[in-house]
């Protein structure tokens, strides 16, 4: 049941994806601000990739070394996402709301209610695997991997499910932002 709910969310986020990716260079909207549509684009990527890691990582089904390797690149993907939202893409909306009438304050505090709702400060707990086995092999590589696997895998899949539905709950604020000028 989980798995069939996993592939409708990407189902749908993979069409609102292509959808805001082709706008980006859509001459017939061209006459939209290049951040409105970067913003767009972006929310609607990094939320698809994350409910296609879902789905990968709900179908590494083999226990042990597999995936431990599965859940260390996902946990860079959690930690590059969360960056992205806490710099770039937080500056691309507040920039966005500066032009709008509901103002940058008001989208300040949906962000961080967003951010307060989901958690996503429990992506923190992964830092140190990003950094040491996650797409980069440190020298103590094999330590890390040790630690890692002791971590539960159930309060890892929550992270990463409540981070899927934090990344859908900001591509919504995104677009309502650009299409009801209202967080």
């Amino acid at each position: 049941m989980r798995t069939a709910r996993s592939q409708t969310a990407l189902l749908g986020a993979s069409r609102n994806s292509e959808k805001a990716f082709q706008a980006v260079a859509d001459a017939d909207l061209a006459h939209y601000p290049a951040n409105e549509k970067t913003a767009w684009a972006m929310a609607a990527v990094i939320h698809c990739d994350f409910c296609r890691l879902v789905i990968a990582y709900e179908e590494c089904e083999r226990e042990g070394l597999a995936r431990l390797l599965s859940m260390a690149d996902i946990s860079s993907k959690l930690v590059e996402a969360r960056n992205w939202y806490n710099n770039a893409g937080s500056k691309l909306l507040k920039e966005i709301a500066a032009s709008k009438p509901c103002g940058v304050e008001a989208v300040s505090r949906r962000i961080e209610q967003l951010k307060n709702t989901h958690g996503i400060n429990r992506v923190n707990r992964y830092v140190d695997y990003r950094n040491k086995i996650g797409y980069h092999y440190d020298e103590n590589a094999i330590t890390y991997l040790q630690r890692f696997g002791g971590e539960s895998a159930e309060e890892f899949f929550e992270v990463l499910s409540s981070f899927v539905r934090f990344s859908g709950d900001w591509a919504q604020l995104t677009k309502n932002l650009i299409q009801r000028n209202a967080p």
